[in-house]
């Protein structure tokens, strides 16, 4: 019992130090962070809000390994293949009006091997 416990601690500390467990997105925190974005991508209005961005910045700042990019970036693709009023523009200008430098675009389009 006592090896058990101590086997158990181990992986959970181990989980806690490596890069990119704790930090990675799950696609049901893209869907939350995007919904948030729903008006701003379908049109209705003409910049993000706060909540938006915030949550935009925090899906590409916990993608910070490849993989992590790549299950992120189908998880956005996922999510925004829901919208059938998606506005392209607005998409492909959100990280940008966010702030965000880098990351993974917004599009129905988007490449996710690369």
């Amino acid at each position: 019992m006592e090896m058990i416990k101590l086997i158990l601690l181990v992986a959970v500390a181990y989980a806690f130090v490596q890069p990119g467990w704790a930090a990675d997105v799950s696609c049901t925190t893209v869907d939350s962070a995007i919904s948030t974005c729903g008006q701003y991508l379908i049109g209705m209005l003409t910049a993000p809000t706060a909540e938006c961005c915030s949550g935009m910045r925090s899906i590409h700042e916990a993608a910070s390994s490849t993989q992590a990019r790549r299950e992120t970036c189908d998880c956005i693709r996922k999510t925004v293949a829901m919208y059938g009023d998606l506005s392209d523009q607005a998409a492909r200008t959100l990280t940008g009006k966010c702030g965000i430098k880098t990351g993974i675009p917004i599009s129905r389009d988007i490449d996710c091997s690369r």
